[in-house]
Parts: C-alpha cells; sequence; structure tokens
C-alpha cells in the first residue's frame, strides 16, 4: 500500500505543474474579465435557460473562478512539501483565501434557496472544503474558522454534502465542534462502500477522547488517520473517497496536523510520531506552526482577505460593489440547522 502511494504521489506531480500552465492561466481571464465588467462568464450562458430573480448577483455563479486559484496554490504547496518535507504558507493561505469566499458564496446560495423555497435544489457541498478549516485553525483565525465550522456543520446536518464512502470529512468537523464544546452525534451512521456493504462511523472513540492525557492513544489515532488517508488516496474517486481523489492537498496529513493543533491549542501534550508516507508528522507539525505564524505576522494578516492576492483582492472590490459580505453571509443561522 505504502509502495502504491508513493508511486502515485510521484506521478500526481505532472498533473499539478501542468495545472499551472494549461487550466490557471486561462482562469485567469475569468476573473478579471469579471473584475472589468462586473459580469460572469456563464452568465450569457445561463440567461436563457433560467430566470433570474431581482436580488440575483453576479458572483452567485462563480464555481470554477475561485476553485481553479485554490486549487492551483494548494497545488504549489503540496510539490514543495512532496519534494523538500516542508509546508510555505504563502500559496497555502492563497489557497485558503480562494477557499474561504468559495464557501461563502455557497452557503448564501443554500440560505437564500431555502428561505425562497424551503429546500434545496441540485444540493452540491464539497466534501474536501473541511481542509479548508484546518488551514484556517493553522493560520490562527479563529473568527474565519468557527465561520467554516458552522456551514460545514450545517451542510453536513442538513444532507448538503456530497457524501464520501469515508468519514475523514465527517470527523474533521466533528472534532472542530468538539473543540467548541459542540458534542453531537455523526452526520452519518454509516456509509455506502460498495452495492451490498456499507461501514459505520469509526471514529467515534477517537472524538470521545481526542483530548486525553494517554500518549499512547493519540499515537494510535494519528497512525489510523494516516493510514486511512494513505488508503483512500489509492483508491480516490474510484469508491467515492472524494477528499482524497487527487485533490491538491491529498498528500497532505492534514487531519493528523488538525488533531495536534486542537491539542496544542488545549494545552495537552502530543506524542512524537512518524509514519512512513508522510515523514515525521510531530516536526512537519512544529514547521508549520513556526511557518504559519511568522507569515501571518510578517504580512499583517488579521483576516482572511488580508491574505488575498491582487486578482482576488480586486475581485472581491467588484463583488463588494454588488452587495458581498462574506461575514455577514456566514452569520446567517437557520432554526432547523441551527448549531448546537
Amino acid at each position: 500500500m505504502l509502495a502504491k502511494f508513493l508511486n502515485k504521489r510521484s506521478r500526481s506531480r505532472k498533473h499539478m505543474r501542468d495545472y499551472a500552465k494549461n487550466v490557471f492561466e486561462y482562469d485567469q481571464y475569468l476573473l478579471t474579465d469579471y473584475i472589468d465588467s462586473g459580469m460572469t462568464d456563464g452568465f450569457e450562458r445561463v440567461k436563457q435557460y433560467r430566470e433570474f430573480d431581482e436580488d440575483f448577483r453576479q458572483w452567485e455563479l462563480f464555481g470554477a473562478e475561485f476553485g481553479v486559484p485554490e486549487c492551483h496554490w494548494g497545488y504549489v504547496a503540496q510539490l514543495t512539501y512532496i519534494e523538500s518535507g516542508l509546508l510555505e504558507p504563502k500559496p497555502l493561505m492563497c489557497s485558503l483565501a480562494y477557499g474561504y469566499f468559495a464557501t461563502a458564496i455557497d452557503y448564501y446560495k443554500y440560505c437564500s434557496s431555502l428561505e425562497k423555497t424551503g429546500g434545496i435544489a441540485n444540493a452540491m457541498w464539497s466534501t474536501i472544503s473541511v481542509f479548508r478549516l484546518v488551514l484556517m485553525l493553522l493560520a490562527g483565525l479563529k473568527r474565519e474558522a468557527d465561520e467554516l465550522y458552522h456551514a460545514d456543520a450545517t451542510a453536513r446536518r442538513s444532507g448538503w454534502i456530497v457524501r464520501s464512502h469515508g468519514f475523514i470529512g465527517d470527523f474533521l468537523v466533528l472534532l472542530y465542534g468538539r473543540y467548541l464544546g459542540h458534542i453531537e452525534p455523526p452526520f452519518t451512521t454509516e456509509v455506502q462502500v460498495t452495492l451490498r456493504k456499507t461501514a459505520p462511523f469509526s471514529y467515534a472513540s477517537f472524538l470521545d477522547n481526542w483530548d486525553t492525557q494517554d500518549i499512547e492513544f493519540i499515537s494510535t489515532m494519528l497512525q489510523t488517520l494516516c493510514d486511512d488517508q494513505v488508503e483512500q488516496a489509492i483508491i480516490g474517486d474510484k469508491k467515492c473517497f472524494f477528499e482524497f481523489h487527487n485533490g491538491h492537498l491529498s498528500y497532505i496529513p492534514l487531519t493528523a496536523l488538525m488533531l495536534l493543533k486542537l491539542r496544542d491549542l488545549r494545552g495537552l501534550p502530543n506524542p512524537q510520531f512518524s509514519h512512513p508516507a508522510f515523514g515525521d508528522v510531530t516536526a512537519l507539525f512544529e514547521q508549520v506552526c513556526t511557518a504559519f505564524s511568522d507569515y501571518v505576522a510578517a504580512e499583517k494578516i488579521l483576516r482572511i482577505e488580508d491574505a488575498a492576492d491582487e486578482v482576488l483582492t480586486n475581485t472581491l472590490t467588484r463583488m463588494q460593489s454588488q452587495d458581498f459580505d462574506a461575514h455577514a453571509i456566514f452569520a446567517k443561522r437557520l432554526p432547523s440547522f441551527s448549531a448546537g
């Protein structure tokens, strides 16, 4: 299994490099055109097929506009990690900024649909959006981390999520909820593994004991989470492991890093832990904490908007002229899906 993982990771590097030239460069024109005109690329194509409400905003049609640069900057960071073992904060923060505002748009659309129709049409909430929460936590931006947690938890409670055949995405949201003091049952008790087989939620004991003083138990948690990521990354979307389907963060042990970070914030001891697929995870955690802290301080990043690149900054200015306010969007609480 390890050999397959390392081989797939190595082969994926070409795709990551090609993405910058073949996909990212074209996508930039979608954003610069929107900045200049205030119109999205997709509007002309879809306006003949659907009616738009009076309060419709062009940025509601964003998809690749933010998804592609989020992936691009994630690939940049992942390539560096694969080849040097270091996680660089700048590309991860750029990726995170696009992802945060993409989440706000998705949350706006779902809230608007519920308010207007009482239901969700064609709901699609990306499973890998949970990794945005992990990066926000590493960046130390608590307000935005809480916003992403609320949105992800609401999506899962209400069934908006495109369900993976694994539970790692659910685990990360539930784990952050435990850190905040929200104790709730799994969002689903089982997942469909094959047409004839289901699997039960497998991380209940981890959630109940994530803040234990038992270092050996935490090492077992880390081993299991890393092993599960390796297995799922090998299989990928062939069995609907959407978190790790050649994604822009598939080969970085973010689940393990989030567990270590939450324990560190609680003042709890962490074990010295290494994994054959990811190396010295404890050392990586220490490197990431220092790198993110230094970068956030040097760049004076007090909110996620401060991490935006020039194109995103100009895009946000245009979006704000069309009544976009991410923090106001995340502040919405739907009565049926309020956090416990």
